[in-house]
């Protein structure tokens, strides 16, 4: 009879876990958001590429509605958004769109507005729609600049022009003359030099043609920037010399310094001669990026790891809790300590260190020589002992519900939570995790017993950091006891207790308050 009806039992377990995961898939599919429960409100942006439906609204990274329509009204993106009620769009609520990811994927950052304000309706308008400025902008700067440049330009035409400026030409030019005769004699001292640095450069000009073989568009883009800038360049120079022409004397005078500079500029030749040597050779760190593309690659990959682990680190935060379960059959109490790590406001992972007063079960075989009347030889024995058991589980939320998976108290096993939100009289908004039902599934392996372990908790928090719970233990399973300790092996045990957590954030408000050595 019992072959007969454990497969029974397994049947309807398995047909019952399918159910649920019917409806959980049902519900993922629909959406975490009822139309009773949020406002449908609507915007017109100028280019809605990136969102579609389901993208996220946000506020301050949590998400609060999502995206259910797009439509084309005329030249612009009419975007259809569902926002959850208890948040309280007002009239002057503005939206932003804004980058998820490298991949062009697009969220929506809500500013929920003012209480003076009305709040919004259904089908009514968020009118306040903040775009990125377009190329018109910027060209229309850009033509403010150039207006200011022309300014500046006939200013100084109107300064420097004048009869003496044509008086003073003659001199100048004879100036010149002696300028260019010192530059030839410079230049042919230093024609060896600058022979060598023309080779050096050569090489660095070939390792840097590889480098911007992949840039030719941006380059063909500064060209043409540099051609319209040697126009107005060439403008300006020809009012200097118009100003040259009234200053004859100033101009003497730099002659000298022209002299004293050119000294000065062979000195740094020869520096610079030495210095691209050794960068053509791969000497020194910058000889070694420049001559070594692989090294240079691998260090930009290196840099953007490790600014991206770094990110990632900084955005997590760590919540450390205690809780005491009093078991009401066993008459023992049962402590957690626990560690949640949330690199998301919806997704965390859980590890937790638990001290059950049922402990490990093991069956050992004992062997009766002679054995006793009526009494096998070879028995079964189910024996307990002290042990600390450990949980790693992995939890991922979906509106209310968070569905966990990995190790429950050392063996295989899932939970479900359902959370409830609770408005209490001394707080001014809703408590969306004030009230969690969980229930766990877990020892569906163990020898000992007949259907798997089944717990259920219902756990409130009236306070923040302060929490109640109440449930019951291996519901599923019919009593049993260690015969030589009385200890509760298997069956139904209620439970109550309490616990307490902290975040990263309130333990560093807590370190100035202790006591310092």
């Amino acid at each position: 009879m019992k072959k007969v009806f454990t497969p029974f039992r397994v049947g309807l377990l398995v047909i019952g876990a399918l159910v649920i995961l019917f409806g959980f898939l049902s519900f993922s599919k629909k959406g975490g958001m009822e139309e009773d429960e949020a406002v449908e409100v609507h915007a017109f942006f100028k280019d809605a590429s990136g969102l579609g439906r389901k993208s996220r609204v946000q506020i301050a990274g949590i998400p609060v509605g999502e995206i259910v329509g797009i439509d084309l009204v005329g030249l612009r993106a009419k975007v259809t958004i569902r926002i959850k009620k208890e948040i309280g769009v007002r009239r002057n609520a503005s939206l932003t769109k804004r980058s998820e990811s490298l991949l062009g994927d697009y969220m929506i950052d809500l500013a929920p507005g003012t209480e003076d304000q009305p709040p919004l309706k259904n089908g009514e308008e968020i009118k306040a729609v903040l775009d990125a400025p377009g190329m018109e902008a910027v060209m229309g700067s850009l033509q403010l600049i150039a207006q200011d440049v022309q300014q500046v330009t006939q200013a100084l035409r109107n300064v420097l022009g004048g009869e003496k400026g044509q008086a003073s030409l003659e001199t100048i030019v004879a100036n010149l003359t002696t300028l260019t005769s010192s530059l030839d004699k410079t230049v042919r001292d230093s024609s060896e030099r600058l022979d060598d640095i023309l080779a050096n450069v050569n090489g660095i000009s070939g390792d840097i043609r590889k480098i911007t073989a992949k840039e030719q568009d941006s380059i063909s883009s500064i060209v043409q920037n540099l051609d319209t800038i040697s126009r107005d360049v060439r403008d300006v120079i020809a009012t200097v010399k118009r100003m040259v022409g009234e200053n004859e004397g100033d101009v003497q005078g730099s002659v000298t310094s022209v002299k004293e500079t050119l000294q000065k500029l062979d000195r740094t030749l020869g520096n610079v001669e030495e210095v691209t040597q050794k960068i053509k050779d791969g000497k020194g760190p910058v000889g070694a990026l420049v001559s070594n593309e692989r090294l240079g690659q691998k260090l930009s990959d290196t840099i953007e790891d490790v600014s991206d682990f770094a990110g990632r680190l900084t955005g997590m935060e760590l919540e450390l809790g205690v809780r005491t379960d009093y078991l009401v059959n066993q008459g023992a109490a049962k402590i957690f300590v626990s560690g949640r790590l949330m690199p998301k406001p919806d997704k965390y992972y859980l590890i937790e260190a638990v001290d059950d007063p049922r402990g490990s079960v093991e069956t050992i075989l004992v062997q009766n020589n002679p054995p006793g009347a009526g009494e096998p030889a070879l028995q079964k024995q189910i024996r307990t002992k002290e042990s600390l058991k450990f949980s790693a589980q992995f939890a991922k939320r979906y509106s209310f519900l968070t569905l966990r998976l990995g190790i429950i108290e050392s063996t295989g096993g899932a939970g479900l939570d359902v959370n409830i939100p609770i408005k209490f009289f001394y707080y001014s908004r809703w408590l969306e995790d004030a009230l969690v039902i969980k229930v766990d599934a877990f020892n569906f392996s163990v020898e000992h017993l007949t259907l798997p372990r089944i717990r259920a908790t219902v756990r409130f928090t009236p306070f923040e950091h302060v929490y109640v719970n109440v449930g019951i233990d291996d519901a599923l399973n019919a009593t049993n006891r260690d015969a030589l300790t009385n200890k509760l092996v298997s069956g139904r045990d209620f439970f109550v207790g309490a616990g307490v957590y902290f975040t990263d954030s309130d333990l560093k408000s807590l370190l100035p308050l202790l006591p310092s050595p």
